[in-house]
């Protein structure tokens, strides 16, 4: 199983248009110490011919223009990818799918409560529908969904809860709403050829028990570093919500990211899906280093790995 990471940013992307954070403002100065990012998402493949992503953002053009294997051909209109799977129904993983609307034939995966928003509150089908075509596989927890037009590949997903808790633009959207929702999970990618997997969580708000569990089994973490510290950005004056507000998990402090995870047994620890004011993005920064001292990586646009 072939892993391409196509974003590393959270929120709008790296740097944002309206943002005057000290990150921000480097790239746009030319620091050689920051890169600007693309929205977080991954590719992959078990074939190196048929592509998966997962979350389609804002970015998605220029993620598919960046990596050879996405690109379109030899026919017209055809394409190597074969689906998107979604993590979330939040913009940021969501607004691609307008972009991939050219008279594709994807298969989405997402929960039942993410297909519901899609229909409604951002009624992304309604608008495609006299463009392309779709097929939905729902994602459920009591289940492990295999990839591939007839579930004859060798991916099998495993979806974990994460959250209930909805999007911005769906909060006010009472239609439908039940304790039982299921608004954010995190995957587990199983590769049935080689044994191994991956943990994908772009986003934590705790680490239950069961993705503990997860956690500690998977050969490759690639989890939630959205942001450095619980305060970061009220501290900056960007907004009065703290971390746990808008449903991340900090990396620093007794109860974060690193802590939790240091003692982990995978082999490669992958922190993906960092704010633009995240310090970690600095080269040479002490939280930096302090992650790669813990035995952390901070993921890159482009990084490739083989699970």
């Amino acid at each position: 199983m072939r892993i391409r990471v196509l974003g590393t940013a959270a929120g709008g992307g790296f740097p944002q248009w309206n943002c005057a954070c000290s990150n921000c403002r480097g790239v746009r100065e030319g620091n050689d110490a920051l890169k600007p990012l693309l929205q977080s998402s991954l590719a992959v493949s078990d074939n190196e011919t048929d592509w998966y992503l997962i979350n389609a953002g804002p970015d998605v053009h220029r993620q598919i223009e960046s990596f050879a294997k996405l690109h379109p051909g030899p026919g017209i209109r055809e394409t190597p990818l074969a689906g998107v799977i979604l993590t979330d129904a939040e913009l940021d993983h969501t607004i691609g799918l307008l972009s991939l609307r050219e008279g594709s034939c994807l298969t989405i995966y997402g929960t039942d409560t993410v297909r519901r928003c899609l229909q409604s509150a951002f009624p992304v089908f309604q608008m495609l529908k006299n463009y392309c075509s779709w097929e939905w596989q729902s994602l459920h927890p009591d289940f492990e969904q295999k990839l591939g037009p007839l579930g004859d590949g060798t991916i099998t997903v495993q979806t974990i809860p994460v959250s209930k808790k909805p999007p911005l633009y769906a909060q006010s959207d009472k239609e439908g709403k039940s304790p039982e929702d299921l608004w954010e999970v995190g995957l587990v990618l199983h590769n049935e050829r080689s044994g191994k997997c991956l943990a994908y969580f772009p986003t934590l708000l705790r680490i239950t028990p069961a993705i503990e569990a997860c956690l500690r089994k998977a050969d490759i973490l690639m989890v939630e570093g959205t942001f450095w510290s619980e305060d970061e950005l009220v501290k900056i004056g960007a907004t009065e919500r703290d971390a746990g507000s808008m449903g991340h998990l900090p990396i620093s402090g007794p109860a974060g990211i690193a802590e939790k995870l240091a003692s982990y047994p995978a082999e490669r620890k992958i922190l993906i899906h960092i704010n633009n004011s995240n310090p970690i993005l600095r080269q040479g920064s002490s939280e930096r280093y302090k992650l790669e001292q813990l035995g952390f990586e901070i993921a890159c646009d482009g990084m490739e790995m083989e699970v």
